[in-house]
């Protein structure tokens, strides 16, 4: 019924401009009733005679005839005149909103068979009933002529009309549980009897003209009977949307509250537009646009896809995919129908009739053309019902297909899975997603918690498990003394796991709860993971092998990194030499050892940077050489001479054992023998000290007697008298040996004196000061070199100052002293100042002292001016000076260059 009536309706798009009446004589001439189009060229009252010369054989032949052709000529008997006349075929004029209508009936008898083979029970049948109606009121469309087709398609619209409104408000009494109790069941068949009634007025009218119950049938009377139709629709909808309301309001667990919410959005969002657009504007009596009539009943399908979703109790969780397919598939089917239907018109309407096999090519040729389109056009529409379906999470979801190729690229074991759950869990908006990965013969998971198993065996979930496509984990099982890890799993909120294989070897588990709404996963969710951890398998698989590869390779650098600390820590200078004493390889302290940064070692003989010959021999002890550098300073070394290890001998091109390695290990030994040096000189001088205060203590008497006597005779005698001169020389060369007697008790002791800060470059600039007239006489030209800020040291300020008093001293008889020096001298006094200490150095441009005298000028009684009143002692009282105060003194000189003295000092 449905099917022939949408070809009737179809093919009344195309209307003939005027209306017929039955023919008037036995020559079957059609009668012209009324005129609708004036461009048909007919006029009311004319008989049609014959079309395109041919007999018009009744009202349905000629109707055929008509349509097939845009231009007709015609024969009319027109006030007892024959007349020719061109027939004008008016324009196609196609109902839309009847098109959507009846695809949406054929959407609400696919899902009411659907549901009710699904579930023959409940309300399934009920729900069938309630379908099958909607179906038949959006499908059926009487269209002329009137016939037996008319007759049925008639009744079967109108018998739907007027019982839908009374299954539906039955529907919502009992669906999803029922509302008054048995009394409520009782009053349920008096919902019917307004339809029954005013089926009963529609079988009047259409099988005895209302001869029994309607009466005369009016245009007023026929208006009203409609709009009684309409309203008894409205008010049994309207009292449907209240028992919802109603059932919202009262609980009964969240399966029924879910599915009264299903239902209440599927009437909102269909019958409200519905209404709104065409009913309400209906009732008024006012005739609306085509445009709001076709979206006016456009949302009428949300109704029977929201009832067959709460129907089914959220069992059939691929509902949603069901009704897409079922929608893609009816759409394009209409269209692929209406399609054809439209290009056969348009072929009839164009081509002449007498051309029949270029009409049977044309139609033959675009049937195959819709045939081929129909593919891509349901394929384009699935797609669009997909991204209406989803809408914002479209794009997620089509995001896991993308993710699935970028994870290829992914190297990283933990961004990878990191990835793959994040997008796992926002594209199909799932509560909880994890992963157990293969290590060893266990899984492990990704991120472990507290209700998670440690690990789990590779059959825990059974040995079918890695053949199929995702298991559904179920927490019913045997009571046990234990939980199985299924429960486990089951119990910490997961409901599916999917096995990750690659090459049919199991590699890890991904594990899915229910998404967010706690609705499970329907096919599409299970399949787009599957897509997705198909290609994740082997992105997972390739980032362990890379992980272990760099954890492979991490242990060798680790290793390598160890073994080259080790010999570049080793406080010893090693160097490795071939058979010709080149250097092969040597560590950063044998480059210190030398002088030489390490690059410029490799492949240099052995005698070019260290003067060590001959090499001592192998296996023997380490031997101890000394030489002197080229800034003239003696360095002690401690050489010793290996074998290298045989397995590590380098090997030749062809495969052969290389030339013989041998390994130098060379110690810097100059500072401990400098230290052995210092503690020899220590005892020497605390030998000396003893023996100087023994000495002075005792000469120290009988030079004062002298000094007395002296200067008592020098009293007595006059300036003028022989012997005044000689007494003189006595008082003299007295003061001088006790003054000797006075620096040898200064040497000897070790007085602690109080210390505090003391400000270096104003203590140098009172040195200078005091013996500014000396410096002048001798013009001897003063340079500075500061800092600019001062720089503190902790000591005795007196001490310091006749270090430095002693030390300028020198620098100026060495440079008044030297002939070549007559004209006077530089003297250039230097303050630095470095992290934790201060260096003051005192350079003069005297004659400078002899390399083998500089270790002797700190000893005691070591003087070059012992001709001129000097005693020896003063650098070894300096030196001892500067040792109590921590620091050092040094001198550095080149024949002909001058001497420079250093004074460093730790910093206050």
């Amino acid at each position: 019924m449905g099917a022939t009536s949408v070809i009737r309706k179809v093919q009344s798009f195309q209307t003939l401009g005027f209306r017929m009446a039955a023919p008037e004589w036995a020559s079957g001439a059609v009668l012209v009733e009324s005129v609708q189009d004036i461009r048909t060229g007919v006029k009311p009252g004319d008989q049609i005679l014959l079309s395109n010369g041919a007999e018009v054989g009744g009202p349905v032949g000629l109707a055929e005839h008509l349509r097939r052709e845009s231009h007709t000529g015609l024969v009319v008997l027109r006030q007892g005149q024959l007349v020719q006349v061109v027939y004008d075929r008016p324009a196609l004029a196609v109902d839309i909103p009847y098109l959507i209508l009846s695809l949406i009936g054929v959407v609400y008898l696919l899902i009411g068979l659907y549901t009710l083979l699904r579930q023959q029970k409940g309300h399934a049948f009920l729900f069938f009933l309630w379908c099958l109606a909607s179906a038949a009121t959006y499908l059926l469309s009487a269209v002329p002529p009137v016939d037996l087709a008319f007759v049925l398609v008639t009744l079967g619209d109108e018998a739907a009309r007027l019982l839908l409104p009374a299954l539906t408000l039955h529907l919502f009494l009992v669906f999803p549980f029922s509302l008054g109790g048995r009394t409520g069941r009782r009053l349920i068949p008096f919902l019917y009897l307004p339809g029954m009634a005013l089926l009963a007025l529609q079988l009047d009218l259409g099988l005895t003209n209302g001869r029994w119950i309607f009466g005369t049938p009016t245009d007023a009377r026929l208006q009203l009977l409609d709009r009684v139709e309409m309203a008894q629709l409205a008010i049994f909808a309207l009292a449907s949307v209240a028992l919802l309301v109603r059932r919202l309001v009262v609980h009964r667990g969240w399966e029924h509250q879910r599915q009264t919410q299903w239902v209440a959005l599927g009437l909102a969002g269909g019958y409200v537009p519905f209404l709104a657009l065409y009913g309400i504007p209906f009732l008024l009596g006012f005739h609306a646009p085509e445009v709001l009539r076709a979206a006016s009943v456009v949302p009428l399908a949300l109704v029977p896809v929201t009832f067959a979703y709460a129907i089914l109790r959220y069992k059939l969780w691929d509902i949603e995919v069901i009704v897409r397919d079922t929608i893609s598939l009816t759409l394009t089917l209409m269209l692929g129908l209406i399609g054809f239907s439209l290009v056969n018109l348009a072929i009839n309407r164009g081509i002449s009739q007498e051309l029949s096999l270029a009409r049977n090519l044309l139609s033959f040729a675009s049937g195959l053309g819709i045939a081929g389109l129909l593919v891509p056009t349901r394929a384009g529409i699935s797609s669009a019902l997909e991204r209406f379906q989803y809408r914002g999470k479209w794009g997620k979801r089509r995001a896991l297909n993308e993710l699935g190729r970028e994870l290829l690229y992914e190297r990283d074991f933990g961004r990878l899975c990191d990835a793959l759950l994040r997008q796992m869990e926002e594209g199909v908006e799932l509560e909880r997603v994890n992963l157990y990965i293969c290590q060893g013969p266990a899984l492990v998971p990704v991120r472990p918690a507290a209700d998670l198993p440690v690990r789990l065996e590779t059959d825990a979930l059974g040995e079918s498990f890695w053949r199929k496509d995702v298991l559904e984990i179920s927490g019913l099982a045997l009571p046990l003394e234990s939980l199985t890890p299924m429960q486990q799993l089951f119990i910490a909120g997961f409901r599916y796991a999917f096995p990750l294989t690659v090459r049919g070897r199991g590699i890890g588990i991904a594990l899915a709860g229910f998404r967010h709404d706690q609705t499970p996963l329907n096919s599409d969710d299970s399949e787009l993971i599957r897509q997705l951890l198909n290609q994740a398998s082997l992105a997972i698989e390739n980032a362990q092998l890379v992980g272990q590869l760099s954890l492979r390779l991490q242990e060798v650098q680790s290793l390598q990194r160890y073994s080259d600390g080790i010999f570049e820590s080793s406080p010893a200078g090693i160097a490795v030499l071939d058979e010709g004493d080149r250097v092969v390889s040597a560590n950063a302290a044998f480059g210190t050892v030398s002088g030489l940064q390490r690059d410029h070692l490799i492949g240099r003989p052995l005698s070019e940077i260290l003067p060590v010959s001959p090499l001592p021999e192998m296996g023997r002890g380490p031997v101890e050489v000394s030489f002197c550098d080229p800034a003239g300073r003696e360095r002690h070394l401690q050489v010793s001479l290996a074998a290298f290890d045989s397995q590590s001998e380098s090997e030749d091109t062809a495969g052969k054992p290389g030339r013989p390695l041998r390994v130098l290990v060379v110690h810097d030994v100059s500072e401990r023998v400098a230290m052995e040096n210092a503690l020899k000189e220590q005892d020497r001088l605390a030998a000396l000290g003893m023996l100087a205060a023994g000495v002075a203590h005792e000469v120290n008497t009988p030079i004062t007697g002298i000094s007395s006597y002296a200067q008592m005779l020098l009293l007595d005698i006059p300036e003028d008298h022989p012997h005044h001169e000689i007494l003189k020389k006595v008082e003299r060369q007295t003061f001088r040996a006790a003054r000797i007697v006075n620096n040898l008790l200064e040497l000897a002791r070790d007085r602690p004196k109080e210390r505090g800060p003391v400000s270096i470059v104003p203590l140098l600039t009172e040195c200078v000061d005091l013996l500014g007239e000396r410096l002048e006489k001798k013009r001897i030209e003063i340079a500075w070199d500061l800092p600019d800020e001062d720089v503190v040291v902790l000591g005795c300020d007196g001490e310091l100052q006749q270090v430095f008093t002693n030390l300028i001293v020198n620098a100026f008889d060495a440079m008044s002293g030297h002939p070549g020096c007559t004209r006077g001298g530089r003297l250039t006094i230097r303050v630095e100042a470095e992290a934790d200490k201060a260096l003051v150095s005192i350079q003069d441009t005297g004659p400078g002292i002899p390399p083998e005298k500089l270790e002797a000028i700190f000893q005691p009684f070591y003087s070059t001016k012992l001709n001129r009143g000097g005693t020896g002692l003063g650098l070894s009282i300096s030196s001892e000076i500067v040792r109590r105060h921590g620091g050092r003194l040094e001198a550095e000189s080149r024949p002909g260059e001058g001497a420079c003295f250093r004074v460093e000092l730790p910093t206050a």
